[in-house]
């Protein structure tokens, strides 16, 4: 098999066992450079092999010439030097490198360097590879040990990512991990001139250790195969979308970008609702749909929107109740057998027995937390909603006992996660004005809440369009079998 066949799949790009790394030098800390130095840090096994026309030693390891010089075959080759020095750099390489990730820009953003475009796609098809980019970042793959963000890398996880915008791509593994999230991949594509996002996904959704999809795009160059792509997806895997350029501003700077030319946002619009997928309208939104989500699977319990708010500030639920509403989900008053069961365990006065369940902290402190825990499961038995929210006010909360409330209360929701009844969802929302010491001590509470597999949120409104993008995505299925869609005529 030739390298670069597109029935070898994506393996070797995940999990690369030679890398190749063009751009870098032995008086500046170029980027080629910051790569082999990321790789290091973040425990990458395999071999690395710089490239360097004139230098024998680089970061401590052997250098080449060429691509053609190195004493193997590579799967992946980074790329940073100057645009015209990549098409000749390829082409030495040909059926030497399965994938190659070209870093460096001039490749025809702008309605510049359309003829160095042509010369790399020529290189590339010629050479038997397949292309990240040109313009892009690359790969962030935790179970391969590749990454170009700098820090520590997180862990293997079940979500894969694909985006038009190295920037974002960054910003999407940083806040993503912060909230908990775990990759399965991260990819930047750049300018698409070969590998583009329905290879991507059409990897994602075949990928046994993916189970939600996340997509920033700026262009679509074949609708039909990604539209079709969907459906399929939708069949198995839920999907996210954060479409750049859905405004006239916005499409003139996808332009100038990765030089695309971006649709409306009436058409995804209409391919979201058609297909099932969820699309968000910010990097925010885009997160916490994908934090919903991650739990999900293939055969999601289904959730018919009610759910229960339970947390202490009057002010705060009814906030959390406008916004729940304006998204479509519904907070349902409670039965008045409910109510009835809620008075004979001896809930104090102050509490507000309905829904949202108004209890304040002093309440929340009885029986360190227990009975709190006894409110829950009361309401949880009798009425059987699709989700519970539990939204705790930090800086209250942490004024009683020195904080050791507040630890309570996280192990009575970590402990409520493992007895729910099946089909019922659990989120938590601990809420902060933002101050640098409580901000701290909330990354550490949400951190141990995470572990637990709870979906931790940072307000009240995160959470609402979550919600709702785990409404819109349960309803489609259900609506939608996945035989009955996959078999159903395609729209036109």
């Amino acid at each position: 098999m030739q390298y670069g066949d597109p029935s070898d799949g994506f393996d070797a790009l995940f999990r690369p066992a030679t890398i190749a790394v063009a751009g870098v030098s032995a008086r500046n800390a170029g980027q080629g450079n910051k790569f082999i130095q990321r790789l290091r840090a973040a425990g990458y096994a395999g071999k690395i092999y710089p490239i360097h026309p004139t230098e024998r030693e680089l970061e401590g390891l052997p250098a080449y010439p060429s691509l053609a010089d190195t004493p193997e075959p590579i799967d992946y080759a980074f790329i940073a030097i100057p645009a015209d020095a990549v098409p000749p750099l390829l082409a030495s390489a040909a059926h030497r490198v399965r994938y190659a990730q070209v870093m460096s820009s001039g490749f025809g953003e702008g309605g510049r360097g359309g003829g160095l475009r042509d010369a790399l796609l020529a290189a590339v098809r010629q050479g038997g590879m397949r292309l990240l980019g040109p313009n892009c970042m690359g790969i962030y793959s935790p179970a391969g040990r590749v990454t170009f963000t700098d820090g520590q890398m997180g862990g293997v996880g079940t979500v894969g990512v694909l985006s038009q915008s190295g920037g974002l791509s960054i910003d999407i593994v940083r806040n993503g991990e912060y909230r908990g999230l775990r990759f399965s991949g991260v990819v930047s594509l750049g300018n698409c001139l070969d590998v583009d996002p329905g290879d991507l996904l059409q990897h994602y959704l075949d990928d046994a250790g993916t189970r939600v999809i996340g997509a920033y795009i700026e262009e679509i160059r074949d609708g039909r195969r990604f539209f079709d792509l969907l459906r399929r997806a939708q069949a198995r895997k839920p999907v996210v979308l954060l479409k750049g350029g859905r405004t006239e501003q916005g499409q003139r700077a996808a332009a100038s970008h990765t030089g695309s030319l971006a649709s409306n946002d009436q058409v995804w619009r209409a391919l979201a609702a058609q297909t099932g997928s969820i699309l968000a309208d910010t990097m925010e939104d885009f997160i916490d749909a994908l934090v919903a989500l991650e739990h999900e699977g293939e055969r999601p319990a289904p959730f018919d929107g009610r759910v229960l708010l339970f947390g202490n500030g009057g002010g705060a639920s009814v906030l959390a109740a406008d916004a729940l509403g304006r998204a479509g989900v519904q907070v349902p008053h409670l039965e008045a057998g409910t109510i009835a069961a809620l008075q004979q365990i001896g809930v104090p006065p102050g509490a507000g027995l309905e829904n949202p369940l108004d209890v304040p902290a002093n309440i929340l402190e009885r029986d360190h937390g227990a009975l709190a825990r006894r409110i829950l499961d009361t309401v949880i038995e009798a009425e059987r909603p699709g989700a519970v929210v539990v939204h705790l006010n930090l800086p209250v909360i942490l004024g009683y006992r020195q904080g050791e409330l507040m630890n309570e209360l996280v192990h009575a929701v970590i402990d409520l996660k493992t007895a729910l009844p099946a089909g019922v969802r659990l989120f938590l929302v601990l809420r902060s004005p933002g101050q640098p010491d409580l901000e701290a001590r909330r990354k550490a509470y949400a951190h141990l809440a995470m572990q637990a597999g709870v979906p931790v949120f940072l307000g009240l409104p995160a959470v609402a369009r979550a919600l709702a993008a785990l409404q819109t995505y349960c309803r489609f299925r259900q609506a939608h079998p996945p035989a009955a869609f996959l078999n159903s005529e395609r729209p036109v």
